[in-house]
């Protein structure tokens, strides 16, 4: 005889739905208030108490448990776009399948006792160890998986046109959108594209190219020197760096007027954006010459 009892399902239950919204919220990075994140476990945690009541069987049909998920969704994260919505629910689900599995997969190799009815899981000698071991499994799977779905699935959404505004100038260039590229200006904490020299050469100020054309390493401080008594003192940016080939480097950067993108079948005009100026090329096959802050497509 296995004995359910209800303060503990529902705990369980709270707990792990709080933990797939959670990670659902990271991964969709919608920026929501933590107490809804609560509401919606609460919710999903009531759920699961039809357990107890055979006159609800109709609560154990498929159609049900889709409309259910829907609702901890919409109280949840509340999407005002149709699409928003069905990337999120998606996410929500990618999760909880690989969360279920990697609770499963601890309980195979464990000495825990479970009981599974009408799609609802209850675990006997439940323990917070169980809930944290198997949220770190999900959580490692899904990050290689979202890695993986972001470069195969949707290669073809990778690539963004772009154009570079810089008073009456402009650069036009494809750009690659970089999920590693966490750059920030340390003074505006706005997001930073790097972007091959070569590709914006003509926005900069001439004695700014006569510096970059004839030095292999880019000199800030002669940059700055120069850009004392110019109107582009304003816009001149020094950027810090771990990457591109050097530990603890320093950018040349700059803030353009504006920054306009073709995502899907909007034209963004992005103002709050800094250009990080790159000397080397970023691609050798040259399939692009900037990459693009993830941010930029919030």
């Amino acid at each position: 005889m296995f004995e359910v009892y209800g303060e503990y399902l529902f705990i369980e239950n709270l707990l792990m739905n709080w933990l797939i919204l959670h990670l659902t919220a990271y991964f969709s990075k919608a920026q929501i208030k933590k107490y809804r994140i609560w509401i919606g476990a609460a919710v999903g945690a009531c759920y699961a108490f039809v357990i107890f009541f055979p006159s609800l069987k109709f609560m154990y049909t498929f159609v049900m448990k889709i409309a259910i998920s829907i609702f901890i969704i919409i109280i949840t994260f509340t999407p005002y776009k149709f699409m928003e919505f069905l990337k999120t629910l998606a996410i929500f689900y990618l999760i909880s399948f690989m969360f279920g599995g990697a609770a499963f997969a601890l309980f195979y190799f464990t000495d825990l006792n479970g009981l599974l009815s009408n799609g609802i899981y209850y675990i006997g000698n439940f323990s917070i160890k169980l809930l944290i071991y198997s949220g770190i499994v999900a959580y490692i799977l899904i990050r290689f998986c979202w890695e993986y779905i972001q470069v195969k699935v949707s290669r073809d959404k990778i690539y963004i046109p772009i154009k570079i505004e810089v008073e009456n100038h402009s650069s036009q260039l494809k750009g690659l959108l970089d999920t590693g590229n966490a750059l920030l200006d340390p003074l505006s904490k706005y997001p930073v594209i790097i972007v091959e020299y070569d590709s914006i050469k003509d926005l900069l100020p001439t004695d700014v190219q006569n510096i970059l054309d004839n030095s292999h390493d880019v000199n800030l401080d002669l940059i700055s020197e120069i850009l004392q008594t110019s109107e582009w003192m304003n816009r001149f940016r020094v950027i810090p760096f771990k990457s591109l080939g050097k530990e603890n480097g320093m950018l040349m950067g700059f803030k353009p007027d504006q920054v306009q993108l073709q995502d899907k079948k909007d034209l963004k005009c992005i103002k709050n954006i800094v250009v990080g100026v790159y000397t080397k090329k970023l691609s050798q096959n040259g399939d692009y010459t900037a990459l693009l802050h993830p941010d930029i497509l919030k």
